[in-house]
């Protein structure tokens, strides 16, 4: 009941802005995935029943920033100008849409936490135990998605061309490593740059349900340069794999 509350708000606030706006199908349809991916996340590292509403809470909200975003640039893409995970919790708790939502005053520090850190390059060392157990949970569900996404041509349609892969992001990916935006010269490091996000997956059972699904070999499949982008497929799933 909790969950299917805030739901019905989520929905209620943002009907006019997909209306209004004509925001892109694949924003819509995120947060569900997310959220479903969150749940499985959250039951697999045996959350008590609160903890999972939260849990659930913040990833119905994460994205909440998006729909700005898209009404001021049409784009999904952060710049120093919007950071879409800094403008959610200046929407939620400045702005006041919070207020909408069933959720404890007591919570509210986790809830900027997880939804500022989701989308950031590392989590803080400051934080709480608590604001780092939900940061991490959503920034796996998100990373899940980014990775299934990617993995269906419809979602997220990934096109790679002709140019190197440069020698530090092939350092960084074999290190394993994250990979900062701002070292990356091509078309195809940006696709390393995302293929790295399995780096930072927190817990075991994301890493599984890559393996899994075999997101990584589905990635490479929708490739045009699969020699290129081989040795990085086989590299993540070694990792994956432990």
């Amino acid at each position: 009941r909790f969950v299917s509350n805030n739901f019905s708000v989520l929905e209620t606030v943002t009907r006019d802005e997909y209306n209004q706006h004509r925001i892109p199908r694949r924003d819509l349809d995120k947060e569900n995935h997310v959220k479903a991916v969150l749940e499985e996340v959250a039951r697999n590292i045996e959350l008590d029943e609160e903890e999972k509403n939260l849990a659930s809470l913040i990833a119905l909200l994460h994205d909440i920033a998006r729909f700005e975003q898209w009404k001021r640039y049409k784009s999904f893409s952060d710049t120093k100008e919007f950071d879409h995970g800094d403008e959610g919790v200046k929407i939620l708790f400045e702005d006041g849409m919070i207020d909408k939502f069933i959720a404890k005053k007591s919570d509210y520090d986790v809830i900027k936490s997880a939804i500022k850190y989701h989308n950031k390059f590392q989590i803080p060392t400051s934080l709480s135990v608590r604001e780092t157990l939900h940061s991490r949970i959503i920034r796996d569900a998100d990373k899940l998605d980014i990775i299934y996404a990617m993995s269906t041509d419809k979602l997220i349609s990934i096109t790679d061309d002709d140019s190197e892969i440069s020698e530090e992001v092939k350092e960084e990916f074999f290190s394993h490593n994250e990979i900062r935006k701002e070292i990356t010269k091509s078309k195809n490091d940006k696709i390393v740059l995302m293929l790295a996000l399995i780096f930072d997956l927190n817990y075991d059972y994301s890493k599984h349900r890559v393996l899994d699904e075999e997101y990584l070999e589905r990635i490479l499949e929708n490739l045009n340069n699969k020699k290129m982008f081989k040795p990085f497929i086989d590299e993540g799933i070694k990792y994956l794999k432990g």
